[in-house]
């Protein structure tokens, strides 16, 4: 494995949530409140979650930081990506990707999300699926799964 990929593992690894996190942010968040009314105030946040922070801010890695997908081998790109899911699960971050989705298309898809604003929720999660329900013009390309369904209805 190359130096540097190990390196980026590890600052992966490093990126996980810290446990004391909602601790620290609970009383800006929810200040008080109970937990259904801490619920509904990241309902409140999720619809209106152009105004949260990227993913970046919160887990401090940068997209500039990994390199195209090429310059990895095929082992070394299997361990990043299963890392960074990983650590996005940590965050309470979900990705959901075809089964035989390409690692370098998922590689790329995943380091989207770092400048994406996201919800990290104590009560829930936010799920990344990239489908859009229309093939066309899908993320998932060639793998969408309602492209079989859009076959069928026409």
């Amino acid at each position: 494995m190359k130096k540097y990929v190990r390196h980026l593992l590890e600052d992966i690894r490093n990126a996980h949530r810290p446990e004391d996190f909602f601790e620290k942010t609970e009383s800006s968040i929810i200040s008080g409140e109970d937990e259904l009314d801490g619920h509904f105030a990241e309902v409140d946040r999720y619809l209106n979650i152009d105004s949260e922070p990227t993913f970046s801010s919160y887990c401090g890695l940068k997209k500039e930081m990994f390199p195209a997908s090429e310059y990895y081998d095929q082992v070394e790109l299997q361990k990043v990506n299963f890392e960074f899911q990983q650590m996005m699960r940590s965050w309470n971050l979900e990705i959901d990707l075809p089964n035989n989705f390409p690692e370098e298309r998922a590689y790329e898809l995943m380091l989207g999300i770092l400048d994406r604003s996201v919800l990290v929720g104590k009560y829930g999660l936010q799920h990344f699926g990239f489908c859009t329900g229309n093939p066309e013009g899908c993320e998932l390309g060639e793998y969408c799964p309602c492209i079989e369904y859009w076959k069928e209805t026409k």
